[in-house]
């Protein structure tokens, strides 16, 4: 199984911190982000990655190399210009053979992923989506789900919501079929931009081909200055 990891961020809340360093390879514990993200994948069995890169692509390759250091070995999708989270993604299509799991470039989730593939494959869905429960949801998006664990809606952040939920930790687990439900841009024309949890997840999760599978454990991003302060707690003690 193959990952591919969606780190074409500007990550622009983070930069009166870190100033041009691209979002993921901001340190953490002393140590590139992306290289604590690959080094999770390695030490789980998955030992092939993509790297769909953007802004400061050529920093992220210098950094990383071909990735043997790392336990992986590296490839990169790079953007020829913002194109989301999804079109990210398609770009990178030419690179799934099978099925693959897909983080975001700015979470860790502390989970196996093969488990969320092999719950995605059980249950037939074309994708499964890792759930984390926190304890106070307010200022994140909810993942509701029904029957068997189908994903039956996504929830904007809610500051009036109280309480625990399940959400969406980053990472998914997806057959190649997902490819034939994206976007496509116009026949000769250039990629388009997208959103995967805007204009794909959702239509997936209406058709009951999308799979929430809540996981133990705990998921780390690095998206604003007070979550990798958290994250920064844990791995740099």
């Amino acid at each position: 199984m193959k990952a591919l990891i969606l780190a074409g961020g500007l990550g622009t809340r983070l930069r009166p911190r870190f100033g041009d360093l691209p979002k993921p390879l901001a340190p953490l514990g002393g140590r590139p982000f992306l290289a604590r993200q690959l080094e999770w994948l390695a030490a789980a069995g998955v030992r092939e990655a993509v790297l769909c890169v953007g802004y400061g692509a050529a920093v992220v390759r210098e950094a990383l190399g071909d990735g043997a250091a790392l336990g992986v070995r590296l490839a990169y999708s790079v953007e020829p210009e913002p194109l989301g989270t999804g079109g990210a993604l398609r770009l990178a299509g030419p690179h799934v053979a099978g099925p693959c799991v897909v983080a975001n470039g700015d979470t860790l989730a502390l989970c196996d992923p093969w488990e969320l593939e092999r719950a995605r494959w059980e249950n037939g869905a074309i994708g499964a989506v890792a759930l984390f429960r926190v304890g106070d949801a307010a200022g994140r998006g909810r993942v509701e789900t029904g029957a068997g664990g189908r994903i039956e809606r996504f929830v904007e952040k809610d500051p009036a919501h109280r309480g625990p939920a399940w959400v969406n930790g980053g990472l998914y687990a997806f057959s190649p079929e997902l490819w034939r439900h994206m976007p496509r841009p116009p026949a000769g024309g250039p990629p388009q931009a997208f959103s995967l949890e805007r204009d794909v997840l959702p239509a997936l999760a209406a058709s009951g081909r999308l799979l929430g599978h809540e996981v133990e454990g705990e998921f780390f991003d690095i998206g604003t200055p007070e979550d990798w302060e958290r994250a920064e707690r844990r791995f740099g003690s």
